[in-house]
């Protein structure tokens, strides 16, 4: 058994060297982007209740809406990702659902932010961004 994790180590060693680029990569922008991003949501984003009506009037804003998703996808899958290696996973994940349009989303960040220790490490990141804290 032990002769065959040290023949797959060595036969996808470029594999593991890869993963670790890409995690490299995957948590400085994690540092960098996430006070951003988080500096972009309204202080009373989570006060409002019908903040959410997603209404499509023209083409244009069906492609943002679509791209926005798109991030949103991609920095949920980030997260994901960052739970086993190193980053901010829960707030990568919880970037992500803002980002993304889905039905229930609301209720979702709502269970979210009533998590004491999510509420302050979000605090904390608007704070490092330069913004004030969020109101629930």
């Amino acid at each position: 058994m032990l002769d065959f994790i040290t023949q797959a180590t060595a036969d996808y060693h470029q594999y593991f060297v890869w993963m670790g680029i890409v995690s490299l990569v995957v948590f400085i922008a994690s540092l960098l982007l996430t006070p951003l991003l988080l500096g972009k949501i309204p202080q009373d984003y989570f006060i409002h209740t019908n903040q959410h009506k997603v209404e499509i009037e023209h083409l244009g804003h069906l492609i943002i809406v679509v791209i926005r998703t798109l991030i949103g996808f991609v920095l949920l899958i980030a997260g994901i990702i960052m739970l086993v290696t190193p980053g901010q996973g829960i707030i990568t994940i919880l970037l992500g659902l803002f980002l993304m349009e889905f039905p229930g989303k609301r209720k979702l960040e709502l269970k979210f932010i009533k998590h004491n220790p999510t509420f302050r490490a979000l605090n904390w990141l608007r704070n490092k961004a330069g913004k004030s804290p969020f109101t629930r």
